[in-house]
């Protein structure tokens, strides 16, 4: 912890006097930030009746955890609402609404009427609408509370949705949103004892030290993303740490970050794809290994629901590297080299086993971009050629200097993979 003298100091502070007062201004805090939520006007004021104004409220994606402006970092009470029309066929019938889940709890009213209340941030919300209830214009409010972390309403979007008969009216989009409690209003955020430096590695890990073990694998870094470049040195470290304290160079086996969040239309930069970075140039590590998953994770949700996958990709690392199956391919394609050739460029990969293929029923390869001298990234085309190469047409990149490959918090398009079926990994690299 030496190395990195920010943490040094918070560790240094729990052991001090100011600890002590910074715990006792916390509860102070939280005490009266939990009272602003059980007092919070939404349900005084009535605003889950339709007659209750909302031209003030302001836009909120569904699904998906807070992410707007006002809403990162939130805790509190944040009230939802979205309207809807049906044709007269199916006004008064009964019906179910299905909102997937809410991070944390919920109270749910169809014009002004209570439909449901669930407690849990993964619990499934599936509410049954009575007869009577439904009109030819519709409002479904939410009153949202969140407690730490994440909070919102989240999941597939085709899992928010109201089904009447047989007819299904999807409900994800743009919705409205009031804030009607807010930890920043008490200078308070819910941190867990787990948050602070060294505490769970003293209280989780330093006990198992000096038992034998085989390796480790590793699956975290989200929550690094807004200090990207300091992974860089943070997380090889901690490996070296590790294996100085055992007195052994154990294999070390990770999970790159999954893509996660909206995709965005044209190149942008990302924090998720500087951990990636980090993340791939720890491989420079002897006995580490890198499962890449930008293919199966989820847009609206953190937590990528196909672990089998994510094990299965361990596992080949394990099994080539420690178990002597070595004819199992576990590595995925990464850049060699790249090169002008004319007026193309030509990026070379290893660790494409029988070929690269492309997964893309019409051929397309997709999220390559070239930057120039300017710095701005545009989209390329790009074919595969040959068993392991691929060729970037950009014309109107003027004195090409870099490419990306899948370089985005979600890069959905991302198709290149290797023959055994390894998604290539996401990488920048300047071009010779």
């Amino acid at each position: 912890i030496d190395k990195f003298p920010k943490y040094k100091r918070l560790q240094d502070r729990m052991r001090s006097s100011q600890f002590e007062e910074y715990v006792r201004r916390s509860d102070e805090n939280r005490a009266k930030f939990v009272e602003s939520m059980k007092a919070e006007p939404g349900i005084s004021e009535k605003w889950y009746l339709p007659s209750y104004s909302k031209d003030d409220w302001k836009e909120v994606s569904v699904p998906g955890l807070w992410s707007e402006e006002g809403l990162v970092s939130l805790d509190g009470v944040v009230w939802q609402t979205c309207r809807f029309t049906l044709s007269e066929n199916y006004i008064g019938k009964e019906a179910v609404l299905s909102l997937h889940v809410i991070d944390d709890d919920d109270i749910t009213w169809i014009n002004g009427q209570k439909i449901g209340e669930t407690v849990g941030y993964d619990v499934r919300r599936l509410y049954s609408v009575p007869a009577g209830v439904l009109k030819e214009s519709n409002e479904i409010t939410l009153k949202i509370s969140d407690y730490r972390g994440g909070g919102g309403l989240y999941g597939p979007a085709n899992e928010i949705y109201l089904k009447v008969g047989d007819k299904t009216i999807p409900l994800s989009g743009k919705w409205k949103y009031k804030v009607s409690a807010s930890n920043s209003d008490f200078d308070f955020v819910e941190y867990g004892p787990n948050a602070y430096p060294s505490l769970l590695y003293n209280a989780m890990v330093n006990p198992l030290v000096g038992l034998s073990m085989r390796g480790v694998i590793w699956y975290q870094g989200e929550n690094n993303t807004n200090r990207a470049k300091e992974y860089y040195d943070l997380f090889p470290a901690m490996i070296n740490d590790w294996r100085k304290k055992w007195g052994k160079d154990f294999p070390f086996y990770w999970v790159q970050l999954a893509n996660y969040m909206d995709a965005v239309e044209v190149p942008s930069e990302s924090l998720w794809a500087q951990v990636r970075e980090a993340q791939t140039q720890t491989l420079s590590l002897p006995h580490t290994g890198q499962a890449v998953i930008i293919d199966i994770g989820e847009a609206k949700d953190i937590h990528p629901k196909n672990k089998q996958e994510v094990g299965r990709r361990l596992a080949l690392h394990a099994l080539h590297n420690d178990y002597g199956f070595s004819d199992v391919v576990c590595e995925s394609p990464m850049p060699k080299t790249v090169r002008r050739v004319q007026d193309k460029i030509v990026v070379q990969f290893d660790n494409v086993a029988d070929g690269l293929i492309v997964k893309n029923k019409y051929g397309y390869l997709m999220s390559f971009a070239v930057a120039g001298t300017d710095g701005v990234y545009k989209w390329v085309q790009a074919k595969v050629a040959g068993k392991d190469r691929v060729v970037l047409s950009c014309p109107d990149v003027i004195d090409p200097v870099s490419v990306r490959y899948a370089w985005g918090d979600n890069p959905d398009d991302a198709n290149l993979y290797n023959s055994v079926g390894l998604p290539a990994t996401p990488f920048e690299i300047k071009i010779e």
